[in-house]
């Protein structure tokens, strides 16, 4: 008989060796390597559905490269598809999956708000939301229908007619945060958009909790405010984007966030603890709990996804969107203002008439000037900085340039999107963009010209646009007049320059060379 040969089983420390060897990771790390190789060739081959579209071929093979201008040069990559643009054309591809826009004439095919033409997000996209309650809002929805749902018991407590209702109460916060403004005469010089970021934020959580924050009425100073806390969460935007390990991570194993850094610990423990705590708050409280209770008194809004981390992402999201924008518009405002006498005296002219207690936002917007200055403010500080795509579900789109030179058809499916600072730095719809001009807006009999904000990005476009558009607008309104009627005679610019508010790079908002907008003033 032949003879069976046995085998002893490998102890733990022998398979512990087997396994670290160097062959085995070795062999790993090639199949790794070569499958990635593989994929990269593919992109740019002629078999992927975008190899057509003009754009840099290292781009068009690798998320590494989109990856190391927003993650590891931390929000360049703006910059460096203008970039593209300029030597490719109108319509580029800028990642293996991704087109980008730059005719400005396009942005109603991308950004349709025609019920019967869906438009989805692209997960890539959300993932710069990270992990946690804010991955089931409204706002990190990728399908149209889903997002529709999620958004509609919402979007009636930010109608324009909701708003006017809201109006005097904005005004109350404004007037309070102005009177502590003015309290600073002598103090020396601080960062005045700090003080708009407690007045932002105070009047989103008073309006969604039924209970502010209290950073105008309740502290001494300016900080600390929300946006100290948000801001740890556009610092890791990027990262959570091209980090799949740190969002997983952080999405299904919570307590493990403490280790992926400050910044990511602070978003968390925003989304897990502070904020749910605001929201129990407001149920518990239903005659002052505002939007949150009376979303919960009717039942029929409960679909099944109104629970606490649905709403705590939610109320996460509010804050976030309707404090650190707004309040870097009013800060673009209020600089020039100052820089500027000229447009500061054309403004007065513009306000003649009226006082402090009697401002009205519906009255407000009929003066052109004044919407003259709060549209190019918005215009060079937009809430959001970056690019936001969409997908074409059930339909190719066609493209054709204005002179007739250039047709593309964008296969249904493909997520194309446009930028906010390339479009609103449009030289033929903006000439000498890096200018503040509010003259831009008013046509040659001193009228609005309306037909400029077709173009404009600053709220988004389509089925998606900002829920708290209507809320900004009126918080731009009434403190700006507030500003000038009140503030600007008293106060000089300190040590602060057009630079401290031009664009450099963003981190979901636009921020400057040293890092978000900011203008020191000192007050008589």
């Amino acid at each position: 008989m032949d003879k069976i040969t046995s085998f002893a089983p490998l102890s733990g420390d022998a398979l512990l060796r087997l396994f670290f060897s160097p062959a085995p990771i070795l062999t790993i790390l090639g199949i790794w390597v070569a499958s990635h190789v593989i994929k990269a060739i593919y992109n740019i081959s002629p078999f992927h559905p975008l190899h057509r579209f003009p754009g840099n071929k290292v781009a068009a093979a690798t998320y590494a490269y989109e990856a190391y201008y927003d993650w590891i040069q931390v929000g360049r990559y703006g910059k460096r598809i203008a970039a593209m643009h300029e030597k490719y054309g109108p319509i580029i591809r800028i990642n293996p999956d991704e087109l980008h826009c730059a005719d400005p004439y396009f942005v109603d095919e991308i950004y349709t708000s025609s019920p019967s033409r869906i438009r989805d997000k692209w997960q890539h996209q959300v993932n710069t939301g990270g992990s946690g309650p804010v991955m089931v809002t409204a706002f990190s929805t990728v399908p149209h229908e889903l997002h529709r749902s999620r958004r509609q018991p919402f979007s009636r407590f930010f109608s324009r007619q909701q708003m006017l209702k809201l109006e005097s109460e904005v005004l109350d916060f404004a007037s309070m945060t102005v009177e502590k403004l003015l309290r600073f005469s002598g103090k020396g010089p601080f960062d005045i958009k700090e003080a708009f970021n407690c007045f932002t934020a105070d009047v989103i959580s008073q309006y969604a909790f039924g209970h502010s924050m209290g950073f105008v009425s309740n502290q001494e100073g300016w900080e600390p405010n929300l946006a100290i806390w948000t801001s740890s969460f556009f610092k890791s935007a990027y990262m959570m984007r091209h980090n799949w390990i740190a969002r997983s991570m952080a999405q299904f194993l919570p307590f493990i966030a403490d280790y992926l850094g400050d910044d990511v610990k602070a978003v968390m423990h925003q989304m897990n603890v502070v904020i749910p705590g605001y929201v129990k708050s407001a149920i518990d409280d239903p005659d002052n709990g505002r939007v949150f209770a009376d979303l919960m008194k009717d039942r029929e809004m409960d679909n099944g996804e109104m629970s606490m981390v649905r709403l705590a992402g939610e109320g996460f999201n509010f804050l976030l969107a309707g404090t650190e924008t707004t309040g870097a518009t009013l800060t673009v405002i209020t600089y020039h203002l100052l820089a500027s006498p000229k447009i500061y005296a054309r403004l007065m002219q513009d306000l003649q008439g009226m006082t402090p207690e009697s401002l009205r936002w519906v009255e407000l917007e009929q003066k052109p000037y004044h919407w003259a200055v709060i549209q190019e403010a918005v215009r060079m500080m937009p809430g959001v900085s970056h690019r936001s795509a969409r997908r074409c579900r059930d339909e190719d789109l066609v493209y054709r340039s204005q002179d007739g030179k250039i047709e593309m058809v964008i296969p249904r499916g493909t997520p194309i999107g446009m930028t906010s600072m390339i479009q609103h730095w449009n030289s033929d719809l903006f000439p000498e963009p890096d200018k503040y001009m509010p003259e831009r807006w008013l046509l040659e009999d001193g009228s609005p010209n309306y037909k400029l904000q077709k173009y404009m990005l600053a709220f988004g476009k389509g089925h998606r646009v900002c829920i708290g558009e209507n809320l900004a607008y009126c918080e731009l309104y009434l403190m700006s007049a507030l500003i000038a009627l009140r503030l600007i005679p008293r106060t000089t610019l300190y040590e602060t320059t057009i630079e401290d508010l031009t664009y450099d790079h963003d981190m979901i908002v636009a921020q400057t060379k040293k890092g978000s907008v900011s203008v020191k003033v000192q007050i008589e």
